[in-house]
């Protein structure tokens, strides 16, 4: 990771440096520490990126650049400042001969965890504009280490907990309150990797073809006949549960509920609305 420099920026921010400073359309970038926690709790798959130190012996591979997707968990720590991105750890589940366990245990820097949430598809007049609504946010890490798999220790407990809440966001309710948390055997063979965050940057686009505008309904005079301009909103769309179980009933309503509320925030995307901007859009990076 590059070096930082000094810099000053407003409460719940990250302390941006040149690693993670958004060069490109700055009205839509953010350094919000919780503009990335809301892009998370929607979108928790990350692709992780790391430089892999490549395989022992000459036949195998050198090193290399890799991406993987996995499921983040970010986590306040108890009595932590829910604004201070020190105060949370990032966890990341995997196998223990993956690729990224071999990449901390060399000990590489610069590993990042970035996400995507598409909100539109944008259809512009020409060719050249035509785009999609998002919301994206990279975290840039500490270099990470394994937590102790030894049945009994506080990291195995560290581990019990992290793992019931990879249940959780993936279920996105408390699914640990009706299954239980995971057993010694569960935990004890999945390798779970704590980060810290050492920067943040978000950005995003809304509205219409020409940005952060209200789309047309109706055609401007003289372009009646011209092809569809304008924003179709996407969202998340949960179908009717498959299964069996006490609970189907209400994990019917919680989907029919995401799948609305993911079409509400879509379409006020489309309309521009500044409900839906992220915390902290479009503020420059101020250094002192």
């Amino acid at each position: 990771m590059t070096s930082s420099i000094s810099t000053s920026t407003p409460a719940g921010s990250s302390n941006p440096s040149p690693s993670a400073d958004i060069r490109l359309y700055k009205n839509r970038a953010s350094y919000s520490l919780q503009a990335a926690l809301s892009i998370f709790r929607e979108a928790p798959i990350a692709h992780i990126a790391f430089v892999h130190p490549g395989d022992p012996g000459d036949k195998g591979r050198g090193e290399t650049i890799m991406n993987v997707p996995l499921i983040t968990v970010i986590v306040l720590e108890e009595d932590g400042d829910e604004d201070d991105h020190n105060d949370y750890s990032v966890y990341l589940h995997t196998h223990r001969h993956s690729g990224l366990v071999e990449a901390v245990l060399d000990g590489k820097h610069g590993i990042t965890a970035t996400t995507t949430k598409i909100d539109g598809m944008i259809f512009s007049p020409t060719a050249h504009d035509h785009t999609l609504n998002y919301r994206s946010a990279t975290l840039h890490l500490s270099s990470g280490r394994l937590l102790d798999d030894e049945v009994g220790s506080k990291e195995h407990e560290e581990k019990r907990k992290v793992l019931g809440i990879v249940t959780n966001t993936v279920t996105g309710y408390d699914r640990i309150s009706s299954v239980g948390v995971p057993d010694d055997a569960a935990v004890k063979r999945t390798t779970v990797i704590k980060f810290k965050i050492e920067k943040i940057s978000c950005k995003q686009r809304y509205g219409g073809f020409n940005g952060a505008q209200e789309p047309q309904e109706e055609a401007p005079k003289g372009k009646e006949s011209n092809s569809f301009t304008g924003v179709v909103p996407c969202w998340t769309e949960w179908g009717e549960p498959i299964g069996y179980g006490r609970d189907v009933k209400e994990i019917k309503d919680l989907k029919e509920n995401k799948s609305r509320g993911g079409r509400e925030f879509a379409e006020k995307v489309a309309w521009a609305d500044d409900e839906i901007r992220i915390e902290g859009l479009g503020k420059k990076r101020q250094q002192r």
